[in-house]
């Protein structure tokens, strides 16, 4: 999902796994902008790309438009890199810009990490970690105190349970708590009214609220 539309096809490989993720729905973040004809472009504009074709000092992207992209450096081909657009001609000139230089959210990065959760929090090392469980205190309840520990903490976990087991079953498997890793034992969907949220919803619940704290 957080790769724009027009690159899916390029960066994603064909897997059983995703035969339905074409339905998901479109997060349109800055970064995911439509396909368009390289004479809509706007010099200054951003667009993430993949690298095509690279000589010795000149790389092709593709940014989702009809005119690839130049870039004056030697980049892996298959590359996801974002480019800034310059002059627009019969292919664009542009470079390299690094997502710490950008100054709108440029969407989320995404990591798998091998470790148990217990030990991937601990060596995570974060400043704030926030467990999210059925049977966790009410968020409603935890509101103030929630809201000065987030805006004081810069390094920031929100752990969130699995389709078929959450936190605490998880983390019992490694011989843990939640209290043994989390500063915050939250329920952000009091009097659910149903058996168990799915993952996706409780993000999307969770997000919501914490949202509100900033």
């Amino acid at each position: 999902m957080e790769t724009p539309q027009y690159l899916r096809k390029h960066l994603v490989k064909l897997d059983p796994n995703l035969t339905y993720a074409g339905i998901l729905p479109p997060i349109r973040t800055p970064h995911h902008p439509l396909q368009k004809p390289a004479s809509q472009l706007k010099t200054g504009e951003i667009r993430d790309g993949v690298v095509v074709d690279a000589s010795r000092d000149t790389s092709l992207v593709y940014l989702g438009t009809d005119r690839l992209a130049a870039v004056p450096i030697k980049l892996s081909r298959g590359a996801r890199v974002t480019v800034r657009v310059g002059k627009i001609q019969d292919r664009i000139e542009g470079t390299i810009v690094p997502k710490r230089e950008i100054s709108i959210y440029w969407g989320y990065s995404v990591s798998v990490s091998n470790l148990p959760v217990g030990e991937t929090i601990k060596e995570g090392r974060f400043d704030l970690v926030i467990a999210t469980s059925r049977y966790g205190r009410d968020i409603g309840e935890l509101l103030e105190e929630l809201k000065k520990a987030w805006n004081d903490s810069k390094n920031a976990l929100i752990a969130f349970g699995a389709p078929k087991k959450g936190l605490r079953e998880i983390l019992a498997q490694e011989n843990l708590k939640i209290e043994d890793v989390a500063d915050f034992n939250l329920n952000t969907v009091p009097v659910q009214a149903v058996e168990t949220v799915r993952t996706e919803e409780a993000v999307l619940a969770s997000l919501a609220i914490i949202n509100l704290l900033g």
